[in-house]
């Protein structure tokens, strides 16, 4: 990395301030980006199939980046901004180098004013790599975006870069190589079909954008950092940068083999008076405490809290501002005063939730997404891991089990309902039929424990073999069985084979997928019950014409409107338990899990509003199908406020 980058026209390395959350803005330079010659344009007409296909894909992953990141993210939060330079300085000692890398001696200097990130990131040369290192809140992240925003500018206007890719490390696992964990979070961010994803990887297609290495499990960050590593020896052309906080990085002993590293510098005490000298005397009172406060002039250092100062203490007087020499009582009480005066903030609005819910909910969520190292929640795929005992969890599953069986055995009891009424002698039969659904159905579908949503259904050659196999195997050994004791001696049972085998095969045939990332709120629902009816029209008619033709080959001298009710009632019964396997029993679940949270008053049944409410209160953001706090720390702080949760909605 240069220590004297070139010169550049933009500003850039700035701080939003005003709005929702702090983050760095860096205008990009349309001079660093190579625009296409006329002669490269003339011949992208002669060319191929396959690569107009390829350059397809490109545009589409490109898009994916932006919306997810760049404007779900990035442009969120700069939402009237107020611009402040930060200081970024050189710390080649926090990795370690090539033996070829050009060795530097760490100093005080920042990065003179004007240097884009694009510019720190293009110094290094090809196969590059940086390491972007931060106090919390400092904006290393969104330095880490803008960083995307001017590669996915320079990807679009030349076909030759790689693509730049966001990934957040706090879903990594030491079960899987880094290539084999990309591979599998491009196809459940970002759409990439498992079968090319591990190409695109392997291929060094991308330039990969790693942003949360100190949200990984502390005991696992040591591995982390050694599959990183690993995968630059294995993939040395292929550029990445790595975003962490600082101390969480010293903390390690393992050091990332990078050619560069970057630590944003806190703000100076000119640059905060400066800023707060914009107000006028809106911010006399801040300024008053911060002379005398020298954990709140450490906290104002940094640009999250110093946005958070401007939000919560504007046209406060000193008299309500915390004096303390704690630096850890001091953050607890800005972000005390930051959430009061976003709820004293929507007073005059007319909102359906009361303030200590509302709190008691963000903080039982805060947890949660702690706990399980989740950075984005998506309702829809709350699992039943959230439910804090035991007893809930068993609650769950007697639930599910129960709605499922009532469901699959309301035509049976339908049909033995109108038997009695019309003195049919099958009345009995249909009442068995009906218990047995009540009980066998219920039971398989209450062995499922994880609550999947069902957003593709996708047709398996290889499961539909494995399900003829097991189909022919099973009808087999029925008619083997049935020939050794002599059961339906004079009936051909070759049907009963051809019933089974086609049960069997369009069961284990139809496969589903399900993607982690989606751009609607409440999206995985409606895909699910769409996929579930969608199984249910072309399975039940199936089945239904299937028993049929199997009755009546069996020549059992039944009423005909014996043997319409039993290929009605098999229909109904097989076509929903196929369909209730693809999407039907993940609506059961959720529902009942949110029934249960709700009943014991750790959620909201009206989920969305009460999300919606929290975006309005500057508490969450939403991205795509989801929801993120603003920032980690204030995520941090309301876990931190986690206390034993109620077990009942009357506690």
């Amino acid at each position: 990395m240069s220590s004297d980058p070139k010169p550049s026209s933009s500003e850039n390395k700035n701080v939003s301030i005003n709005g929702d959350v702090s983050g760095v803005v860096v205008v990009g330079d349309n001079n660093v980006v190579n625009n296409q010659t006329i002669i490269q344009k003339f011949f992208n007409i002669f060319k191929s199939d396959s690569e107009t296909l390829e350059h397809r894909n490109r545009r589409i992953l490109l898009g994916h980046v932006e919306n997810a990141w760049i404007k779900g993210v990035l442009d969120a939060s700069l939402h009237g901004a107020a611009l402040l330079d930060l200081g970024i300085k050189e710390d080649p000692e926090a990795v370690t180098q090539y033996p070829w890398a050009i060795k530097k001696e760490s100093t005080d200097e920042t990065l003179p004013a004007g240097t884009s990130m694009l510019e720190i990131f293009d110094n290094i040369g090809m196969g590059r790599s940086l390491l972007i290192l931060g106090a919390p809140g400092s904006g290393k992240t969104t330095m880490l975006l803008e960083l995307a925003r001017q590669l996915i500018a320079r990807a679009r206007e030349d076909v030759t870069q790689p693509i730049p890719m966001v990934f957040n490390l706090a879903s990594w696992t030491e079960k899987l190589t880094l290539a084999d964990w990309l591979a599998q979070e491009l196809n459940n961010l970002y759409s990439v079909p498992r079968k090319t994803a591990p190409d695109w990887v392997k291929g060094d297609k991308l330039l990969l954008l790693l942003d949360g290495l100190d949200e990984v499990r502390q005991e696992s960050r040591a591995k982390c950092v050694e599959a990183i590593n690993a995968f630059r020896k294995e993939h040395g052309l292929t550029s990445l940068a790595v975003c962490s906080r600082s101390q969480d990085y010293a903390d390690l002993k393992t050091k990332l083999s990078f050619e560069g590293a970057i630590e944003v510098q806190p703000l100076t005490q000119r640059q905060i008076t400066e800023f707060f000298d914009r107000f006028g005397d809106g911010m006399a009172g801040i300024k008053q405490v911060l002379e005398k406060d020298n954990a709140l002039r450490e906290m104002a250092e940094t640009p999250l809290f110093l946005s958070i100062m401007i939000m919560t203490y504007r046209n406060q007087q000193d008299i309500d501002i915390l004096v303390s020499q704690d630096e850890k009582a001091q953050r607890k009480y800005l972000f005390d005063t930051y959430i009061e005066r976003m709820f004293e903030r929507s007073r005059s609005k007319n909102i359906p939730f009361v303030k200590q819910d509302v709190s008691r909910w963000l903080v039982w969520i805060a947890r949660g997404m702690n706990e399980h190292r989740n950075s984005l929640l998506v309702y829809e795929n709350m699992k039943m891991e959230w439910l804090e005992s035991i007893k809930l969890t068993k609650l769950h599953q007697l639930i599910v089990w129960f709605t499922f069986s009532l469901l699959a055995s309301f035509l049976p009891f339908l049909l033995f309902y109108s038997s009695i009424i019309a003195g049919h002698s099958e009345a009995t039969f249909f009442f068995l039929f009906s218990i047995i659904c009540l009980i066998t159905l219920g039971s398989i579908i209450a062995r499922t424990r994880d609550i999947e949503t069902v957003d593709f259904l996708t047709w398996s050659w290889r499961s539909a073999i494995l399900g003829l196999i097991v189909g022919l195997f099973s009808g087999g050994l029925v008619i083997i069985i049935s020939s050794r004791f002599s059961i339906f001696k004079y009936v051909d049972l070759r049907p009963v084979l051809l019933f089974i085998t086609i049960a069997s095969l369009i069961n284990l045939g139809i496969s589903s997928r399900q993607l982690d990332r989606v751009n609607k709120i409440g999206m995985r629902m409606i895909l699910s019950l769409r996929n579930f009816f969608v199984i249910f029209t072309l399975v039940s008619p199936v089945f239904t014409l299937s028993v049929a033709v199997l009755i009546l080959s069996l020549d059992l001298n039944l009423s005909l409107s014996f043997v319409l009710k039993l290929s009605l009632l098999v229909g109904f019964t097989m076509g929903f338990l196929i369909a209730g396997n693809n999407g039907g029993i993940y609506l059961i679940q959720h529902y009942t899990l949110r029934f249960i949270l709700a009943r014991n008053n750790l959620l909201p049944w009206r989920l969305v509003p009460f999300l919606d409410h929290c975006v309005d209160l500057i508490f969450l953001r939403r991205v795509g199908g989801g929801y993120i706090f603003v920032h980690r720390l204030l995520m941090e702080h309301f876990a931190e406020m986690y206390v034993e949760a109620p077990t009942s909605k009357g506690n």
